[in-house]
């Protein structure tokens, strides 16, 4: 439950920093509001609220910009606008607005936890080395002379990822067969990862993944769907 900021006095007047004259809990609620901070509770009764309030609704279409400027701000962004604020207080301005200086204090914080927790993703994936992709292989004709294919394997943190550039060539009037990629793993375990349409004369790149790694794939074969018969293989 989002902490209702502001509560008046009983003079009708919040604390120090608070919206004058505005007499209801919800006076600091706008730029969570906006920031998309509040519960769903919360955000259910500020609506409520905001429909009544002419002052909440003023304050929320200050803030509807807000998002999209802090999508552009990083770490640093955010430090030196913390830093110019608290350096050059302009107290000419900020004396008739003082209520506005905690919610900008407010979405300033918020803009750096963003920031940063973008920041950790990044760097959590910018920490993972790439992964290292085996060069095309030619698979070797089996049963056919009518196609040629490259194989190439990449090792992912969750198994294999695996690409052919199989040609068909057949001539333009040849059937358009139904082919798939199967993988066959060293403990004799057959996984059909992907299938496609030879279509004469055309390259198809066909791409398929397994949850086995590497070496313990023993062969990729390419295959007529239809009928399991091995047209192209290439041994690991």
């Amino acid at each position: 439950m989002t902490q209702k900021w502001g509560h008046a006095t009983p003079e009708g007047r919040g604390g120090p920093g608070d919206a004058p004259d505005i007499g209801h809990a919800y006076a600091m609620w706008d730029a969570a509001y906006v920031l998309g901070s509040l519960s769903a509770t919360d955000q259910e009764e500020f609506e409520g609220h905001l429909s009544e309030c002419p002052w909440c609704q003023g304050a929320v279409a200050d803030l509807e910009g807000v998002p999209a400027l802090l999508s552009h701000l990083d770490l640093e962004d955010v430090a030196l606008l913390d830093a110019d604020r608290d350096e050059n207080p302009l107290p000419a301005l900020s004396a008739p607005r003082r209520h506005y200086r905690p919610r900008l204090s407010w979405v300033s914080s918020a803009a750096a936890a963003a920031v940063l927790a973008t920041g950790v993703f990044v760097g959590v994936a910018t920490q993972s080395p790439p992964p290292a992709k085996v060069a095309a292989m030619p698979m070797a004709q089996v049963n056919t002379a009518l196609l040629a294919s490259t194989v190439s394997l990449s090792d992912q943190d969750w198994g294999t990822l695996i690409e052919l550039r199989c040609v068909c060539l057949a001539d333009s009037s040849a059937p358009h067969d139904l082919l798939a990629m199967v993988v066959v793993g060293r403990d004799g375990s057959r996984n059909r990862l992907a299938s496609w349409v030879a279509n004469p004369g055309h390259t198809a790149t066909p791409t398929g993944s397994t949850s086995m790694s590497a070496d313990q794939i023993a062969s990729v074969q390419v295959v007529s769907a239809d009928s399991g018969e091995v047209l192209l293989q290439r041994t690991l």
